[in-house]
């Protein structure tokens, strides 16, 4: 009776782990499954991504070109206007209704040239001033492209 006992014993130990394979297996499957779906469905959602994101990268390329050219033309008229204006003196309007008048000092001799109705600027002075607002004008024009692309165009980013 004590052989009858153990292969019971035995019989019912390969039985359970027979099931307990199975079971296993079974559930091994169901994961495999669904890793291969999770899989599938990032692949599409990564294609998806893929696409929204070439689509906004030509986008973002295109309105780069088109700040670009707007740099560029600006810039050009910018130029035009600054050599438009070499040739041109400056004159000191407030000059003309100032009411200071000058004053005499000890030294009686008279500068060689010099008028008291000249209203216009010296020439290093007419040179500088020009030469600031060609930079100025330089910076305005940049500063309203980087307002254009960071404000309008949110740094190029789809909303």
């Amino acid at each position: 009776m004590p052989y009858i006992i153990i292969a019971i014993l035995v019989a019912s130990f390969v039985s359970g782990y027979g099931v307990s394979h199975q079971i296993s297996k079974a559930e091994i499957q169901h994961m495999s499954d669904s890793i291969v779906a999770q899989n599938r469905e990032a692949e599409l959602q990564l294609a998806a991504l893929t696409e929204e994101a070439t689509k906004a990268h030509e986008e973002a390329i295109k309105v780069n070109k088109d700040l670009e050219d707007a740099n560029v033309s600006a810039i050009n008229a910018i130029n035009s206007q600054h050599d438009s204006f070499a040739s041109k003196r400056m004159y000191d309007s407030g000059r003309k209704s100032s009411s200071c008048t000058p004053t005499k000092g000890d030294n009686t001799n008279t500068l060689a040239g010099t008028d008291e109705n000249r209203y216009e600027l010296s020439n290093e002075l007419t040179e500088f001033l020009k030469s600031e607002a060609y930079r100025a004008d330089q910076v305005a024009e940049y500063a309203k492209i980087c307002q254009k692309f960071v404000v309008d165009n949110n740094c190029g980013i789809t909303k």
